[in-house]
C-alpha cells in the first residue's frame, strides 16, 4: 500500500511539473554582433527568416485549401449518393484548418545570429 501511495505521489509531482512547464513562456534577449561585418551577417540572417516564414504560411494556406477542396468535393458526393433527406442530413463538410509553425525559422535564426557574432540570452519565465 505505501508502494502505491509513494508511486501515486510521483505520479502527481510529475503531472504539476508538466503543467507548469506548459505554463510557462521562453524570452529571448539579442544582443548584436560588435562588428559592422557581424551586423551586415544578421541583417542577411533575418531575410532567411522572413523568407522562411513566408513559406511556412503559404504551406499552411495550402494545406488548408487543399482540405477545403477535399471536404467539399466528398460532401457533394455524398449529398449525390444519398437515397433520401434523412441521408442527406447525415452528409456534413469537414473543418479545415491549419497553422503555420514557425519555430524552426526562428530556432535557425538564434542559431544564424550566434554565428555571425552576436549573443542570445533564454529566459524561461
Amino acid at each position: 500500500m505505501k508502494k502505491m501511495k509513494d508511486l501515486s505521489g510521483v505520479i502527481t509531482g510529475l503531472a504539476l511539473c508538466i503543467v507548469l512547464a506548459a505554463c510557462s513562456t521562453t524570452r529571448y534577449e539579442y544582443h548584436p554582433p560588435a562588428t559592422e561585418q557581424g551586423r551586415v551577417c544578421v541583417t542577411q540572417c533575418a531575410g532567411v527568416r522572413e523568407m522562411c516564414q513566408g513559406n511556412e504560411i503559404n504551406r499552411a494556406q495550402s494545406e488548408r485549401f487543399a482540405c477545403e477542396q477535399r471536404s467539399e468535393s466528398m460532401y457533394r458526393n455524398c449529398l449525390r449518393q444519398a437515397d433520401n433527406r434523412d441521408e442527406a442530413k447525415k452528409c456534413y463538410r469537414a473543418t479545415c484548418w491549419s497553422n503555420e509553425n514557425t519555430w524552426r525559422c526562428d530556432e535557425n535564426y538564434r542559431q544564424c545570429f550566434i554565428v555571425c557574432g552576436g549573443s542570445v540570452h533564454v529566459y524561461q519565465e
